[in-house]
């Protein structure tokens, strides 16, 4: 069973080996033994940093990414838990239409959100690439769903012990629902440091842009060296695999757990 496991282990790192190669030729003749130079990665890692726009790139991912992730939980949590644990006129239908969001394709409401974010004045500014994607119906369903399975007998004492609804939620709800929120942030902040259709659409200041949209342009502005846009491309893979590292546990425990119950 070991030698099985170690030979999936060495099949799945393969990719992970030949991208370090490529990122560290010189140019495309090098590629045939996909041999892996230090010193020629360091260049490049240098050559990214040291000019051109990959710096900026970087950080405008880090604010659109843990911008989106952060408004995703503090909104998202919020609704879930009303939605779960509190009861109020019209909150199934309000459930059933948030799910029914769901179906819809991102490109079906693509022209509507850039027309509001247009007459917002939002084009070429951070909130307008974050602003759209603050709240999300899987979000909410997801915490809606996992604040389901939280103790009723424990929010019940803290009501009768005269919490209000936001004391109980802040200081009993989120430290249960960890896993999930945990998880929302992991997910959305994955899929907004690779999102590559919005910010496209609504930055047209190369200050603004993410890095999905500045490493498309390195091919004209550094004339496609494949070691230098593979060297982008790498660095690129780190913050997401570091964060997924640190946060694998909760990722599990809020995906198996959330939606058990109905």
């Amino acid at each position: 069973m070991k030698v099985v496991l170690t030979l999936v282990v060495a099949v799945m790192l393969l990719p992970v080996y030949a991208m370090l190669a490529v990122s560290s030729a010189s140019d495309a003749n090098d590629l045939g033994g996909l041999s892996f130079d230090v010193s020629q990665l360091g260049s490049h890692v240098a050559q990214l940093f040291g000019q051109g726009g990959f710096p900026l790139y970087l950080r405008n991912s880090l604010i659109l990414a843990f911008g989106v992730a952060v408004l995703e939980v503090v909104l998202s949590s919020a609704a879930g838990y009303a939605l779960a644990q509190l009861r109020f006129p019209g909150s199934r239908a309000l459930f059933a239409m948030i799910v029914g969001t769901l179906s819809l394709s991102p490109i079906v409401v693509l022209v509507p959100m850039y027309l509001v974010v247009k007459a917002l004045g939002w084009i070429d500014t951070f909130q307008g690439m974050i602003v759209p994607f603050m709240m999300s119906a899987f979000g909410v369903f997801l915490v809606r769903q996992f604040a389901l399975a939280l103790p009723r007998e424990l929010l019940l004492s803290a009501r009768v012990d005269g919490a209000s609804e936001l004391r109980i939620f802040v200081r009993v709800g989120v430290p249960l629902l960890r896993p999930a929120l945990l998880t929302l942030f992991l997910l959305q902040f994955l899929a907004q440091w690779d999102n590559l259709l919005w910010p496209l659409i609504v930055a047209n200041d190369p200050g603004l842009w993410p890095l999905p949209v500045g490493l498309s342009q390195l091919q004209t502005e550094y004339d496609f060296s494949i070691g230098l846009v593979s060297t982008a491309a790498l660095i690129t893979a780190v913050p997401p695999l570091a964060l997924m590292f640190l946060l694998q546990r909760y990722y599990v425990a809020g995906l198996t757990l959330g939606g058990l119950r109905k």
